[in-house]
């Protein structure tokens, strides 16, 4: 009996180790974010799958369904980001984040979907701001091609094969001149797969600020960016090798400058998320898009009692009302109080010039 005790004990602090070991792992850091947002810590995990709807709600998106995690909020009903950037980065180590990012908040990350898709979030942004065209990207990775999803055409001229970015990275201005790579050699597939990814990164970045207008529309910016070369690099060179240790400290560094560029590109008015992943949740991105755009099963003719589906424009509408009522009360409260206390022979010139006018009479 006391050999089987001991056993369950020791399984007990297993399973929690590990589930500690994916907590620490699985989650999405935010490494800048305005003052008018604020954070709170949650008793449960983010569910992956609430992660595009946290993204949308920051930028004061409507969402679909009903997201029961508050770890983010609004401080102000007036302000809100500009811009969101995620970077989703794809580790291999299973137990705990391979990069220490200095952050402003961080929250652990439930797995509980196969995959996850910005698509519909910029799907929505592309609804609500459709005559105002808002700039929205998604960088996904494939053996040999950097897929950039956007409707903004000046973007997809960047070079988006890994042969051209292979010729990008022995450029003068290249990000290995920014950034140390240690012993990463971009020669070896592997290692200028991450190299190229985070060139990518960097070139749209330029590519923005040599483009002001681009950045400064009155509709919000989503900016969703992939790196799959850090898995690459581990599967490639060991987990534990010291070209995955530099592969590390590069993309720790990288993560850095790419917060400290936005926030000087939105004039601190963006929030920048970075969301680590395993390998299976990394490489899936459009799962859950097609999950989505099956039909929802019947409802047998049932007469549900929802909820009104309101405008996207309601919360808006809402304010502008209730604040001119709040201002036109006021100013009506104003003017009866002082007509209630006037004095016509005192305070009244009409009142005033005819007492002065019998007199005369």
């Amino acid at each position: 009996m006391a050999t089987d005790e001991k056993s369950v004990k020791m399984l007990q602090v297993f399973v929690g180790i590990m589930a500690l070991s994916g907590c620490l792992c699985q989650q999405l850091v935010v490494t800048h974010a305005p003052k008018y947002i604020s954070f709170h810590q949650q008793d449960a995990k983010l569910p992956a799958s609430d992660v595009p709807d946290v993204i949308a709600s920051t930028l004061g998106l409507n969402t679909q369904t009903g997201n029961e995690w508050k770890g983010i909020s609004h401080t102000s009903i007036f302000k809100k980001p500009k811009a969101n950037v995620l970077i989703t980065l794809v580790t291999d180590n299973k137990h705990s984040s391979p990069v220490k990012l200095n952050n402003v908040a961080s929250f652990p990350v439930l797995d509980d979907f196969l995959g996850i898709s910005m698509e519909d979030v910029r799907n929505n942004l592309q609804r609500t701001f459709l005559d105002q065209d808002p700039l929205s990207l998604d960088m996904l990775t494939d053996t040999n091609l950097f897929d950039l999803q956007t409707e903004n055409q000046f973007l997809r001229k960047l070079p988006n094969s890994l042969r051209m970015m292979k010729d990008r990275l022995l450029d003068s201005d290249s990000i290995i001149q920014k950034i140390n790579p240690g012993s990463l050699n971009s020669s070896v597939g592997a290692d200028s797969m991450l190299m190229g990814e985070l060139q990518m990164i960097d070139d749209v970045l330029n590519t923005l600020k040599s483009n002001d207008k681009a950045t400064k529309s009155k509709s919000p910016d989503l900016l969703s960016f992939t790196i799959t070369g850090l898995h690459k690099v581990a599967e490639k060179h060991g987990a534990s090798s010291d070209k995955t240790n530099d592969a590390n400290k590069m993309v720790t560094d990288f993560i850095h400058h790419a917060t400290d560029e936005f926030k000087k590109l939105y004039k601190d008015n963006v929030v920048v998320e970075v969301l680590t992943l395993t390998p299976q949740k990394g490489q899936i991105r459009k799962v859950r898009s097609l999950l989505a755009s099956t039909e929802a099963p019947s409802t047998g003719g049932l007469k549900l009692n929802l909820a009104d589906d309101y405008d996207e424009n309601f919360p808006a509408m809402f304010n502008i009302v209730l604040w001119t009522m709040v201002i036109l009360a006021i100013a009506v409260y104003i003017i009866i109080y002082g007509m209630w206390f006037i004095d016509p022979g005192r305070d009244s010139i009409i009142y005033r010039m005819t007492s002065q006018r019998l007199k005369k009479d």
